[in-house]
């Protein structure tokens, strides 16, 4: 049985492209380490705590941070 990654965070990432932040500008909002942000760009599993900052940060819903493949 292979590890297949259902949930991409490809919108968050999308949003930070067209909006011109950087992920060291998103770390200083979030409060979070630059690598726990990259974690998300490697599709590995974060917390809901961090989900949670992340769209209070940037004023954005689940839906628009995340989304299943």
């Amino acid at each position: 049985l292979g590890v297949y990654t259902l949930i991409t965070f490809k919108p968050l990432f999308a949003f930070m492209a067209y909006h011109n932040i950087r992920m060291t500008d998103l770390a200083k909002k979030t409060g979070l380490s630059v690598q726990s942000i990259k974690t998300l760009k490697d599709g590995e599993e974060i917390s809901a705590k961090t989900l949670n900052k992340i769209c209070l940060a940037l004023n954005l819903e689940i839906k628009d941070v995340m989304r299943f493949e």
